[in-house]
């Protein structure tokens, strides 16, 4: 089976990083020579994907430029979608971008490596017939592997019935582990303005009952936080060194 497009949310201005993303996206740090970007999309290729979106927006000519060096690094077809003069959020810059992409597609953030079985998670989206999907991992309402974020997400019988990054509460135990999947249908009847967070995807979805859940065992690994750059970048020793 063929996986669809992969959409990498690349438009952070990180920050949190202070001196490790001075001047550059967080997509270009690098670690042992090679920008983190390198390791994402070799990643995605070993995983037989085949289309990759960028969507850009802090120092986005920054990406494009390593890309349009790099290509032949990767054997992957990949384009850009630049938020322009005004910062669209993270959903925003995916309804910018729907019209390039497959039917259904992957979502992921730029500052994450997760290494999974994306068809596994394909396969599983595709026979629940729901509009769109979220992985979750289990932290029990601690902070997760990098030192990022408390539980976010409440489950019960296995569905999810609440997301809020914000508005937190005791029976949330998992978090947004990172690698979703949309049906492009979705967007038909959201009711969504221009700028918004990915957040509001969700809760549109939980209302409607159509978000599936998928939870994942693997760690954590992103570049959100100096944790979680020097644990991917012992990562990333490991792997590629």
């Amino acid at each position: 089976m063929k996986l669809p497009d992969i959409l990498i949310l690349a438009g952070g201005k990180a920050k949190r990083l202070g001196k490790l993303c001075f001047n550059k996206p967080k997509s270009l740090i690098n670690f042992y020579d090679k920008p983190f970007l390198f390791y994402q999309l070799k990643l995605l290729k070993k995983k037989k994907f085949n289309k990759v979106i960028i969507c850009t927006g802090y120092l986005s000519k920054q990406i494009e430029q390593y890309i349009n060096i790099s290509r032949n690094d990767f054997n992957l077809d990949i384009s850009f979608s630049n938020d322009g003069k005004t910062e669209l959020g993270t959903g925003g810059a995916i309804k910018k971008v729907l019209s390039l992409l497959s039917r259904n597609f992957f979502v992921i953030f730029g500052d994450s490596y997760l290494d999974i079985n994306y068809l596994k998670v394909y396969k599983k989206f595709l026979s629940s017939k729901k509009l769109g999907l979220m992985t979750v991992y289990k932290n029990n309402n601690q902070h997760d592997l990098t030192g990022e974020g408390l539980s976010d997400v409440e489950l019960c019988k296995g569905k999810i019935i609440k997301y809020n990054k914000k508005k937190r509460n005791s029976r949330m135990k998992y978090i947004n582990y990172g690698i979703s999947i949309f049906n492009k249908s979705l967007f038909k009847n959201l009711i969504l303005k221009k700028k918004f967070d990915v957040q509001v995807i969700y809760q549109q979805l939980i209302k409607k009952k159509s978000l599936l859940s998928y939870e994942i065992k693997n760690n954590i690994y992103e570049i959100g936080s100096v944790k979680g750059v020097n644990l991917t970048k012992k990562l990333f020793k490991r792997t590629y060194k």
